[in-house]
């Protein structure tokens, strides 16, 4: 089991107190949604870890709250629609790399508020750049949108060295190193909202730890070989180095809201899109060494971190229960201010009373339907199950105690489960059983546009 490091002798008082200082609600609150790539919690040392070094977002466990339950899907786009539209993806999901341009956003709830909204970083929900603005962003800097293959060969690469990134769907900016621009943009951007007045959304979705692992510009090889900077150099053996770049650009954001004065009336969300990739092996303090789960149907490809700091305004805390990519929607709506509109009937729950130190909202079970929908490939491990505080059950009825096995290694069938047992679960398998005739690949919502993925014409793959 994966383990959470005591964060400080005084933590649980800290929290019993509620806030720190009661929230302000006449001055409306930044918003910060700091979105990695591929990293699971087991490589954070606030959720366990000795592998890695992540002192900035550790020190972000230490101010805020940290969620030791959050989850994700196991894969990128997946994730990216439901963290976008506050819905599971039996909902709405469509293929792999693919949004219908007319889903409700949190961006356009943040718009509504009366925010200024930018997203910078990876986009991989649709081959069009008129999709951004219509999902409720202001401005963007991204990769992924209608360039990928095109950007990518022996001497550079879609997203890291030497890439090429759409601004604001006017044109293409060249990047020596794609997480340098996204900063440089980011930082332009808030420095533009502080000196206006203007609250802002920024979500900014990071392409760190993403494959290929190469070099970064602090290691001595991205100057010594320059071949190290490029796919065809891949080496898990600098995964070490790309967490600690992708912690250095989580202090760097927090540092330049605190020097712009803003930190105070930030809200700050870090969180990942699905579990470390499976090359990858790393060590906590229980002693155990974990593989990446990564396009897995595991805890091991859902438990991502997530920590949420408010400046000092809230008393740290860890919260142990159940939260999830759809929660995020309407926590941004309760900061900014709004309903969010029934007929959305979304899934997730706020989590903003439990910022602001009161009880937190009840959220009874996390769904993972994750059928990627690859367009050009089958997707074997498509699975279908729910999750409540320790046990998940699976559509063809597998249990596992993702507690003590967080692999999913060793299934109990709902026939030979104790009656206690199936009673406590009946509710998982209520939730999984509403789609009844679910099958690996069973077809998605329908594509409503005629924009198309980057995986159309991909030719057959193991994408695992």
């Amino acid at each position: 089991m994966i383990t959470v490091k005591k964060l400080s002798l005084g933590i649980a008082a800290a929290a019993a107190a509620g806030c720190a200082q009661a929230p302000n609600r006449d001055e409306k609150p930044n918003i910060v949604f700091f979105f990695a790539d591929d990293i699971g919690a087991e490589c954070f040392g606030c959720y366990g870890s000795t592998e890695y070094e992540t002192p900035h977002i550790d020190a972000l466990a230490r101010q805020g709250i940290l969620y030791t339950n959050m989850n994700a899907q196991p894969l990128s786009s997946p994730s990216r629609v439901q963290v976008m539209t506050g819905l599971y993806n039996d909902r709405n999901y469509v293929a792999f790399g693919y949004m219908n341009e007319d889903e409700h956003t949190f961006a356009q709830l943040a718009k509504e508020g009366g925010y200024s909204t930018a997203i910078v970083g990876k986009w991989q929900l649709g081959r069009s750049r008129a999709m951004i603005p219509k999902a409720g962003f202001d401005e963007s800097f991204c990769s992924q949108v209608e360039m990928y293959l095109e950007s990518r060969g022996e001497r550079q690469t879609d997203r890291y060295a030497n890439s090429m990134w759409d601004n604001n769907g006017k044109h293409y900016d060249f990047a020596i190193y794609g997480p340098d621009a996204m900063q440089d943009y980011a930082f332009d951007y808030i420095d533009r909202k502080v000196e206006a007045g203007e609250p802002f959304l920024l979500y900014f979705t990071e392409p760190l730890v993403h494959t290929p692992h190469t070099t970064t510009p602090d290691d001595a090889e991205w100057d010594d070989n320059y071949g190290s900077r490029f796919t065809a150099a891949a080496d898990t053996a600098n995964f070490k180095s790309m967490v600690k770049y992708l912690d250095k650009q989580v202090g760097a954001m927090v540092q330049k809201l605190k020097d712009k004065g803003v930190w105070e009336n930030t809200i700050f969300i870090f969180a990942s899109d699905n579990g470390t990739s499976t090359r990858i092996l790393s060590r906590t303090a229980d002693g155990h060494e974990w593989r990446g789960g990564k396009g897995e149907p595991t805890y091991m490809g859902t438990h991502v971190p997530m920590i949420i700091t408010w400046g000092s305004k809230i008393a740290p805390k860890v919260s142990q229960h159940l939260a999830d990519l759809t929660d995020i929607l309407p926590t941004i709506a309760d900061i900014a201010g709004v309903a969010v509109p029934e007929e959305w009937k979304i899934d997730g729950v706020s989590l903003y009373p439990e910022i602001c130190g009161k009880e937190a909202n009840p959220k009874p079970l996390v769904l993972v339907h994750f059928n990627p929908l690859w367009p050009t490939t089958p997707s074997p491990k498509a699975s279908r199950y729910a999750m409540d505080d320790d046990y998940a059950y699976f559509w063809d009825g597998r249990i596992y105690n993702y507690r003590e096995d967080p692999e999913f290694k060793t299934p109990l069938m709902w026939a030979d489960a104790p009656e206690q047992l199936r009673q406590r679960l009946s509710p998982l398998k209520e939730r999984v059983d509403e789609m009844a005739d679910f099958y690996p690949d069973k077809p998605g919502a329908p594509r409503r546009f005629p924009y198309k993925t980057f995986y159309d014409f991909a030719p057959p793959q193991n994408p695992f």
